[in-house]
């Protein structure tokens, strides 16, 4: 069986993927977070208590972490509004989640433990039941796609933050982080759809900053 040590996972390391779970009325829901290896066939994730994802997590108790390098799924699943359409997905066979059609390679979980870590924050662990694989070639690397996800995930706390008052320094400096990574996408590729993107982020922060 392949393990997560076959994908380059390593402790103590986080890697970015898009979590998917069925909302309570059946709906494929995908979010992007954090994964922590535990172990080659178990991992751990930090998951916001008011995230539908931990929602999903405590009722089917199964999900599909999904590794892509595909930067629109990632800003489409972690910001827009609108929910993602049915046809980016399809039904694992192996456990009660959905999976990305379009990823690298997807990921069957089922969680062994829930534990509350703050008011915040909920861990989740979760153990491997299968991966699959897709060969894929090769791309060409440009710093506009890495600087683009950081900016994704940096503002995907910045909306759950805000408006927290003891969060106040750490989202002003999360606001800095992304407005470096907004300067790189544009200098290493401007006038591209990263930068576009880079673009729209930027309006969704001033409306979350003027909504607070």
């Amino acid at each position: 069986m392949v393990t997560l040590t076959d994908l380059g996972f390593c402790q103590n390391m986080i890697y970015e993927a898009i979590i998917c779970t069925f909302n309570s009325d059946g709906y494929p829901n995908a979010a992007p977070m954090g994964v922590t290896m535990i172990d080659p066939c178990k991992v751990a994730l930090s998951i916001f208590n008011s995230a539908n994802t931990l929602k999903n997590l405590q009722k089917t108790k199964a999900a599909t972490l999904n590794l892509t390098d595909n930067i629109d799924i990632y800003y489409n699943s972690a910001l827009k509004n609108e929910k993602m359409s049915t046809d980016l997905f399809e039904k694992s066979d192996r456990v009660n989640a959905p999976k990305l059609k379009t990823c690298n390679e997807s990921i069957g979980l089922s969680v062994e433990k829930i534990e509350v870590i703050d008011t915040l924050r909920t861990s989740v662990v979760g153990n491997v039941e299968y991966i699959e694989t897709l060969k894929s070639y090769p791309q060409a690397y440009c710093r506009a796609k890495p600087a683009a996800l950081e900016a994704i995930i940096h503002a995907t706390r910045v909306k759950a933050l805000i408006n927290v008052e003891a969060e106040r320094v750490y989202v002003a400096k999360l606001c800095s982080l992304i407005q470096n990574c907004i300067e790189t996408v544009n200098r290493s590729a401007p006038n591209s759809h990263y930068a576009k993107l880079m673009s729209d982020l930027q309006e969704k922060i001033n409306t979350w900053r003027d909504n607070h």
